[in-house]
């Protein structure tokens, strides 16, 4: 899958370490391309990062 494919609220999770990403409202544009995953880690806290930074982790299927 590509960047675009993710809609808002998608997620993604780091199988080593734990880390979960959460797609976020910013368009897919190189201005905001930093911004188009929030990050959080167990031990580091949260931060931003690009698809490019989380593509390879598993997607993680919502619960409704």
């Amino acid at each position: 899958m590509a960047a675009e494919d993710y809609e808002t609220g998608s997620a993604k999770q780091n199988p080593e370490t734990g880390a979960v990403a959460v797609r976020t409202i910013f368009p897919d544009l190189p201005a905001f391309a930093d911004r188009q995953w929030a990050v959080m880690t167990v031990d580091n806290g949260g931060h931003y990062n690009s698809y490019d930074g989380i593509a390879d982790w598993s997607d993680i299927t919502p619960v409704r």
